[in-house]
């Protein structure tokens, strides 16, 4: 058996609740979830939809690191948090103590929970919005296409494999004391968008200069604690410290095409 420390929340009621789950052989963390609500508590409140990684749904708080419960199998966490001096240092200790086989499962940090493990996603989704997430590639299509070299489809590829779960804005210490913060995964897909070379060079610099402020790449405190989490290898810091060391160039741009057309 395994027994899974589930918090609860019901409005401004929090509780933390204990269900002891069959184990079976590769279970994972929301399969003992699916046990729980099919044979012990029918109220229990969580997401999921592809049960395969995909669609990043049931991102949740599993042994307080941000995870997707469906890749997370209940074997290699269920005595995790009796690790302190690893996971916690030697002086600090997680605020809900754990006991043996059990595993601490809450919703999502730097969100609103609705019920349970659902959080309100709306606000994740309206930063997004903000850096524009599409091509705006204008109305005249380049002879023989818009091609596109291998290399430029490398690094591009790195970022297009965000599935929006969130776990990177759970983790992110930015986001959670600034709302505003546009957060690891909007960002990086607002550097996945500037490398695109359908893209406009005009809206290039208007896609830079969206996000050159301190609620979007200086406001990151590049701890990698989004890479760390990233169920599918997204690298946001990277793109984070990229588009940083691209601000500079894209003036230095300017001022020379100034002074080309004032020239002219």
């Amino acid at each position: 058996m395994v027994r899974l420390k589930v918090r609860r929340q019901d409005g401004d009621r929090v509780w933390h609740e204990t269900f002891d789950v069959k184990d079976t052989p590769e279970m994972s963390v929301l399969e003992a979830l699916f046990y729980v609500q099919e044979r012990l508590d029918g109220g229990l409140c969580f997401r999921y939809s592809c049960r395969g990684a995909v669609c990043g749904s049931c991102a949740m708080l599993i042994n307080k690191v941000p995870r997707l419960a469906c890749r997370t199998q209940v074997s290699s966490v269920k005595n995790e948090m009796n690790v302190d001096a690893v996971k916690w240092g030697a002086l600090a200790r997680p605020v809900v103590k754990v006991a043996k086989d059990e595993i601490l499962i809450e919703p999502l940090p730097n969100f609103n929970v609705i019920r349970d493990l659902v959080v309100d996603m709306e606000h994740f989704y309206d930063l997004l919005d903000y850096i524009k997430p599409w091509i705006s590639a204008g109305d005249e299509v380049p002879k023989g296409g818009n091609l596109m070299s291998p290399e430029v489809e490398q690094q591009i590829e790195v970022y297009t494999n965000c599935i929006l779960c969130a776990t990177c804005h759970g983790a992110c210490p930015a986001a959670g004391r600034d709302e505003m913060y546009l957060g690891p995964a909007a960002l990086a897909k607002a550097w996945r968008f500037y490398l695109d070379p359908r893209e406009q060079e005009k809206d290039k610099h208007a896609r830079l200069e969206a996000v050159d402020n301190q609620s979007g790449l200086w406001g990151c405190d590049v701890v990698f604690k989004c890479v760390a989490v990233c169920p599918k290898k997204v690298t946001p810091t990277q793109g984070i410290l990229a588009q940083r060391r691209q601000i500079p160039k894209n003036r230095i741009k300017k001022v020379f095409k100034r002074g080309k057309n004032s020239e002219d």
